[in-house]
């Protein structure tokens, strides 16, 4: 794996301006209120402008930030779109918000079944104080020399609340997927490349077919008159059967493809 990127590479690769002024990374954009002279807001990390110059939300700007940031500490790309960051980071949240629930109902489950069994204190059995919680809330403790070990009160366990953060950040990426238009421009993409893929389909018969008709027309020809006729007649033959052929194998073929299967 590449080396993550440094914080300056980041608003570098960003597009950020560093200030020598104020020793620090800032927004790219012109001052309305100083004419000629560049906005000397901090630029929102990941990105090369301030929340005032954006054109978007705040939220959405540093959701976006966010993710370029993340992205880029995890693979070291030193260039990365806000649309491949946002949506790679949607789906390693989506992932681990699977596995934290996993882990929860898990951890759920095995402090009931102590607790049944009449279990250790500490990790859910023995502790009818929590109740059906046991394994979602702990005591929290504290301690006193002439005391000792005490109970302050209960807290949510750790896993707990990586698992409610980790739900909260998909639903974030989520809509600030929506909201940079990502569904729309993948169906756009989607679509020119189905249309060129059609073009290729295209072009590739008709080449194949000049092909075909010239190799005919080339071997009868040798063989003077009768051979020039019967080239004719095959190349009529062919031409009329081509645009069958096409509509049939060109479909099986893209099922088989698509299918993972063999045609």
């Amino acid at each position: 794996m590449a080396d993550p990127l440094s914080s300056d590479d980041l608003m570098r690769q960003a597009g950020a301006r560093w200030c020598e002024e104020h020793n620090r990374w800032e927004c790219t954009k012109r001052s309305k209120r100083r004419p000629g002279d560049h906005c000397h807001a901090s630029a929102i990390r990941g990105t090369a402008v301030c929340r005032n110059h954006g054109g978007q939300s705040t939220e959405l700007l540093k959701a976006k930030g966010e993710a370029i940031t993340a992205w880029s500490a995890l693979s070291g790309q030193a260039v990365v779109s806000h649309t491949e960051a946002v949506l790679g980071m949607l789906q390693m949240s989506w992932l681990r918000a699977h596995l934290y629930a996993g882990l929860l109902e898990r951890q759920f489950t095995d402090a009931q079944d102590q607790d049944a069994d009449g279990g250790p204190a500490g990790l859910g059995g023995g502790d009818p104080e929590l109740g059906p919680g046991a394994g979602l809330v702990g005591h929290t403790h504290g301690a006193v020399k002439d005391i000792g070990i005490y109970v302050t009160g209960e807290a949510a366990r750790a896993l707990t609340v990586l698992e409610g953060q980790e739900r909260d950040r998909v639903v974030r990426y989520a809509k600030t997927a929506h909201d940079m238009g990502i569904a729309e421009a993948q169906v756009r993409i989607a679509e020119q490349t189905g249309q060129q893929l059609a073009e290729v389909i295209r072009r590739t018969a008709d080449a194949l077919l000049l092909a075909v008709v010239g190799l005919v027309t080339e071997t009868a020809g040798r063989e003077g008159t009768v051979g020039e006729r019967l080239a004719a007649a095959l190349d009529a033959a062919v031409r009329a059967a081509w645009p069958g052929w096409l509509s049939t194998i060109v479909p099986q073929q893209i099922a088989a493809v698509t299918a993972g299967g063999e045609a």
